[in-house]
């Protein structure tokens, strides 16, 4: 979330006018695009996706114009970012990026892929709204007035889808859940 030391207006017309001013803004805002980019396409490629959020945003900064929060602006960019890409990829399947996974990998690691798998699956299952208003929330760390302006709905209204979101998911991993329970009891008994 934003700190209050963070003086957004003040750095944007520095930006405006020199393009070296753009450093406090990218540092202030990489965190929460990049977080966004890595769960919906995974580590590589949410760094090449961040860059090219940021270079577009660098570039087209004069075409703020204040009407919204900058943070809701910078995420249109991303989120154009990531359609384009998706567009380029749309015939190849989605890989699972498991790049920290090794020969002598852990149990925890396993664990932790296994439940990334579901987290995932579970997403998938709710409508496309919900599980934006979920990666902004908890991924993006938007606050809900930016999830508001970003989603074009009242602050209530997202809070509501949200609640009603999680919810679903919580009943779809408890699902998953079951499932392998059931799995399991059929391959060892």
């Amino acid at each position: 979330m934003e700190t209050a030391s963070f003086d957004e207006k003040y750095w944007i017309s520095r930006a405006k006018e020199k393009r070296e001013d753009f450093a406090p803004i990218y540092d202030h805002y990489v965190k929460r695009i990049y977080r966004y980019f890595s769960f919906k396409v995974g580590k590589t490629l949410a760094e090449d996706l961040t860059q090219q959020t940021f270079l577009k945003a660098m570039s087209r900064l004069d075409s703020f114009r204040e009407e919204s929060l900058f943070f809701t602006w910078l995420f249109q960019i991303a989120k154009y970012t990531l359609m384009d890409e998706q567009r380029k990829q749309k015939r190849r399947p989605r890989e699972w990026e498991l790049d920290s996974l090794s020969a002598n990998s852990s149990a925890c690691y396993a664990e932790y892929a296994t439940t990334q798998l579901d987290l995932t699956s579970a997403l998938q299952q709710i409508n496309e709204i919900e599980r934006e208003i979920i990666m902004l929330r908890f991924f993006g760390e938007c606050t809900f007035a930016e999830i508001a302006q970003i989603m074009q709905m009242g602050e209530s209204a997202v809070k509501n889808r949200l609640y009603r979101a999680l919810e679903k998911v919580k009943g779809n991993l408890r699902g998953s859940e079951d499932s392998y329970e059931a799995q399991f009891r059929r391959d060892c008994f």
